[in-house]
């Protein structure tokens, strides 16, 4: 019997893990909202290639506003899960680049300094 919701489930997953490889090529100064949009971007302004790209197709619109913003835009419910599910992950990634970032660092480093 056909599972929509395993197979939606399963689409996430391969979805995350393709901009999970994709997004550790950039430097953690770019935040990963902007890297996922530019990911999205990219792949609807060309032919999809594999599967990843002909569900990201099927599922997400991108439109950009008069200030020249861009917005993601779900074509159906699981297209809007989708968009949610990738920017938790773009948050979390964030949130954990972060965190190594502070582990880092010492007290001292935020002291200010004596002329």
């Amino acid at each position: 019997m056909y599972d929509k919701g395993n197979v939606l489930k399963q689409n996430v997953t391969m979805i995350i893990s393709a901009f999970s490889k994709h997004i550790r090529s950039y430097q953690a100064d770019i935040p990963p909202v902007i890297i996922l949009i530019r990911w999205i971007k990219d792949i609807l302004s060309k032919e999809p290639e594999n599967n990843i790209e002909k569900v990201i197709h099927e599922e997400i619109a991108i439109k950009q506003n008069e200030s020249g913003l861009y917005m993601l835009l779900g074509k159906s419910k699981s297209g809007a899960n989708l968009i949610e599910s990738l920017y938790k992950f773009a948050l979390s990634y964030e949130q954990q680049n972060f965190v190594r970032w502070i582990h880092s660092v010492k007290a001292s480093d935020f002291t200010k300094q004596k002329d």
